[in-house]
């Protein structure tokens, strides 16, 4: 391994020449230092590395002989974008985070240092171990002797006891059937050695093996299973635990067939064994369920030390097994069922022995670490397992959906679109980090505050930062990504799972509403874990899954009250009679997911119990979103509108339209129409009826109570909706798909054709999005025009004790400047610019007027209060910034706001800069 290492360390300097090389060069050419852009340049020179890594990886590091073009490349591929993306991901998030405009080549080369360490790391891990890993399996096929019984004997200073096993072995076994007795003295200390040979020289059946030094039981029984040539493999203790009986017996069972027998020691009620200590017996028991729990379920007793094998089952298990201490048992069995075999086991009657060497204190302890390296070793497919490990393309899998998703969901984060009332939410937060309030609901009254304290908790541990909320939401909905990959395998199967992930990783719409740190933005990813759980709970017919569903939808119902909606959808479908007689889960667990929902909701009932129904009474208020009129006209039109809605939040249709006729001309908005038709009696047919109760509710209800549908900002509000659309559309497309693939006679080439036109139309739809935000990016929504004020107080303020003054004529939507100032826990003050001052002391007048004592004054100021005070300014400290509002509707002037350090008299002149900042 460690040639291995040098080799691919020195392909990696050869590659982070290429790809640094690239990545300046482009710089320089392009001059794009930020940005969507700087990720283009970073993908294009890690793509060039990448393809000289896989040709001198390939023909020099691990030396692989099989074809390039087989397996091997698509695994290559894989690893190779996923470590592309953790690179790409990390310099992106570099370039978003960074406080400056345009970052210098250091610091871009120290982001993309480090991002290059995090890319290898993944690279060597999964070329050595799964790319271009030789299967250490494989090995000729070895000759055995029919019917002879080989008897493996591992020993470590066993010179007392040894001898008198061996003669009982040897004087009772051979006359019922063939033997050869293997004893291998594992590096003993005693004269362990000297006897096993002394009685191999009177006994031709039995030979002795020997190591240099102690190197453990499971080597020892390896070196002898090797060295055995019977057609049945059996090792044993050199102690008379097991009598020739028990041997027998169990080579009678791998007679008859089976491939595999292990002896089970519970014969005397509570006792494993008839004399055994209390201490012994509490230990084994204790290990015994760690290994059910973590490998082996269903296995009585994993350490008993009589087992027996096929030559072939032995040959497959014990050339891929590597644990040479006591725990070497738990790692035969665990291979032998990831190789498919049946384990028989033997209850059998045996007597403890003295004279045992385990360590009461210290083999558990390294026993303990054996399971966890076993359990690694399974993850990461070490064992060249056949067909590989599916759990670590799993995880390779929602580790790539997940970085791609989040890389996606970066750019324009916190620019697009801009602070609204999301500020509210995230102040409520602030307040429970700094300990000033700990309220049961949101900054709207009928949203549970769970959101809010899961804030909280990244303000504690990341530092209170207006870039925090946002990032938190973007997560969630990378998240949702695999989750609904995941979802989709289970309801409708693996081809319909991929292709929601794809649309839903590219969807626009998705995209933006998750652009904000509101609650009910992360309502996507929590009611798809709701959705799971319910169905987990079905499959597995299993009522501790039914009381995580209730907690997952307690989960969701905190994120937004329409989740109630589809809370009642599921609980007709958990409560249908078909359903209970198809799980039959007692009712009691039931009742458990009833209090589970009831606790996960419990600050909502008890704010609305004390409150007399404080939520109902906050709704009455939303005028804006609630429907006023309710009646079957505007019950038809909601839907209608509602409708409309989830189709263009499907399709990414960013154009608005007066007429249906009108949004059909649009060839995404139709194609989505049909196969959310088709998934829909596809989902009919399947009886995969969950995600349709869910759809069938939210338009049965929603358009009664809601008459707000409108762009992305009220798409939030029928995100569930769009999830269960999702799910449906993609099992509409992979049933339009096999139809015509059974009609088709060129099934390749249709196949080929419809992987291409899929790619093409599920990337396309990031289109709209891009462009919007490319449409967007020059006015900035606002947000940066505020990030950046709050930039320039930091950078004229000289030290700590400074008071921002805020004029009351500034023109923000929705305020956020006191938001962002708080965060910064900067001292603010509103108000507003009396007149033209004409000296020092008119200035320190009005400032000793606002009662406050401040060393420094800073004032955000429009630019008529900027003119009236623009005399008063020293030369360098000011400074401007503009945009043009465009949103919700455009402005019909440009608007500037000023930074500026106020000149009074308390104060000593600074000097300077000679170029005034003022721009």
């Amino acid at each position: 391994m460690l040639g291995q290492i040098c080799r691919f360390t020195v392909v990696g300097i050869l590659n982070t020449v290429i790809d640094f090389g690239i990545f300046n060069i482009l710089i320089s050419l392009s001059g794009m230092k930020s940005g969507l852009f700087l990720l283009l340049i970073n993908m294009a020179a890690v793509t060039t590395a990448i393809i000289n890594s896989f040709i001198l990886n390939r023909v020099w590091t691990f030396k692989s002989s099989e074809p390039a073009y087989g397996i091997q490349f698509p695994k290559f591929i894989l690893v190779s974008l996923t470590g592309m993306l953790v690179n790409t991901a990390t310099v992106g998030l570099f370039a978003l985070l960074s406080p400056a405009p345009d970052a210098s080549y250091l610091m871009l080369n120290a982001a993309k240092l480090v991002a290059a360490v995090l890319s290898a790391s993944w690279n060597f891990m999964f070329y050595r171990y799964w790319v271009f890993k030789k299967d250490s399996a494989e090995s000729e096929h070895r000759s055995y002797q029919p019917s002879l019984t080989s008897i493996i004997i591992p020993a470590y200073n066993e010179a007392t006891r040894l001898p008198q096993r061996l003669h009982n072995l040897a004087s009772t076994l051979p006359s019922r059937f063939p033997i050869e007795i293997i004893v291998v003295d594992d590096g003993s200390n005693d004269s362990t050695r000297e006897k096993a040979q002394a009685f191999c020289a009177k006994h031709p059946q039995v030979s002795c093996l020997s190591h240099p030094r102690n190197q453990g039981k499971g080597k020892a029984v390896r070196t002898g299973i090797q060295a055995a040539k019977g057609e049945f493999l059996i090792f044993c203790d050199a102690d008379d635990t097991f009598t020739p009986q028990h041997i027998e017996a169990l080579r009678n069972q791998l007679q008859a067939g089976s491939k595999i027998a292990i002896a089970c020691r519970h014969s005397y009620g509570s006792q494993r064994m008839e004399g055994e200590s209390r201490q012994r017996r509490l230990l084994g028991r204790a290990f015994n369920l760690l290994v059910q729990a973590l490998l082996l379920p269903g296995i009585k007793d994993s350490q008993c030390g009589l087992k027996g094998f096929h030559c072939q089952a032995a040959q497959d298990i014990f050339s891929r097994q590597r644990l040479n201490r006591f725990a070497f048992d738990v790692e035969v069995l665990v291979l032998a069922r990831a190789l498919q075999y049946e384990i028989a086991e033997l209850p059998v009657k045996a007597t403890d022995c003295a004279g045992s060497r385990v360590n009461p204190l210290l083999a558990p302890a390294q026993m303990l670490l054996d399971l966890f390296s076993i359990k690694a070793r399974l993850f990461f497919n070490l064992y060249a397992l056949p067909g590989g490990n599916q759990a670590m393309q799993q995880c390779a899998f929602v580790l790539a959906a997940f970085t791609a998703a989040l890389g996606l969901r970066l750019p324009w984060l916190w620019e697009i679109p801009r602070f609204i009332d999301e500020l509210k939410e995230v102040r409520l937060s602030y307040l429970i980090y700094a300990g000033q309030l700990l309220p049961l609901h949101n900054a709207a009254w009928d949203i549970g505050a769970m959101h809010n304290y899961i804030m909280a908790g990244f303000f504690k541990i990341l530092g209170p930062s207006i870039y925090v909320p946002r990032l938190y939401v973007a997560v969630t909905a990378a998240l949702t990504v695999p989750l609904i990959y995941y979802l989709g395998s289970r309801l409708f199967g693996r081809r319909t799972g991929l292709l929601a992930a794809a649309l839903l990783l590219f969807n626009g719409m998705h995209i933006l509403v998750t652009h904000m740190a509101w609650s009910n933005c992360t309502t996507p990813f929590f009611f798809t874990l709701a959705l799971i759980a319910t169905i987990k709970a079905e499959e597995k017919k299993s009522g501790p899954w039914l009381v995580l569903a209730a907690l997952a939808w307690a989960a969701a119902l905190q994120t937004h009250s329409s989740v109630i909606v589809y809370l009642l959808a599921t609980a007709f479908y958990l409560l249908r009679p078909s359903f209970r007689q198809q799980v039959k889960i007692s009712p009691r667990w039931y009742f458990a997911a009833a209090l589970a929902l009831l606790a996960g909701y419990a600050n909502m009932i008890y704010f609305n119990i004390i409150s007399r129904g404080g939520s109902l009474r906050w709704l009455s208020h939303k005028s804006y979103t609630l429907e006023q009129d309710p009646g079957i006209s505007s019950y038809i039109l909601n839907c209608y509108n509602m409708a409309v809605q989830l189709l263009r939040t499907l399709s990414s249709t960013y154009s608005h339209h007066d007429h249906l006729l009108q949004y059909l001309v649009h060839p995404f908005f139709s194609l989505s129409l049909l196969l959310l038709l088709t998934g829909l009696i596809v989902a009919w047919k399947q009886k995969k009826v969950l995600p349709l109760c869910c759809i069938a509710a939210a338009f049965l209800i929603i358009p009664n109570l809601n008459e707000r549908y409108g762009f992305f900002l009220n798409t939030r509000y029928i995100m569930p909706v769009f999830i269960c659309a999702l799910l449906l559309m993609s099992a509409g497309a992979v049933h339009l798909y096999d139809c015509m693939h059974s009609l088709v006679r060129s099934q390749r080439g249709i196949r080929a054709l419809a992987i291409a036109t899929a790619a093409m139309l599920v990337c396309l739809q990031f289109v709209p999005y891009y462009n919007y935000c490319r449409s967007k990016e020059v006015t900035n929504e606002s947000n940066r025009l505020a990030l950046n004020v709050i930039a320039q107080t930091e950078q004229l303020s000289s030290g700590d004790d400074y008071l921002v003054l805020l004029d009351q004529g500034l023109s923000l939507e929705n305020d956020p400047l006191p938001y962002l100032l708080g965060f910064k826990q900067r001292a603010y003050l509103k108000t507003s610019i009396p007149g033209n001052f004409k000296s020092d002391d008119e200035v320190n007048s009005w400032l000793t007027s606002l009662g406050q004592d401040s060393s420094q004054y800073i004032a955000v100021l429009t630019a008529d209060s900027y003119s009236k005070v623009k005399t008063l300014i020293q030369p360098g400290r000011a400074d401007s910034f503009a945009c043009m509002i465009t949103f919700p509707r455009p402005a019909d002037r440009e608007r500037k706001i000023y930074v500026v350090e106020l000149k009074t008299g308390k104060q000593t002149k600074r000097p300077g800069p000679t170029q005034d900042l003022i721009r």
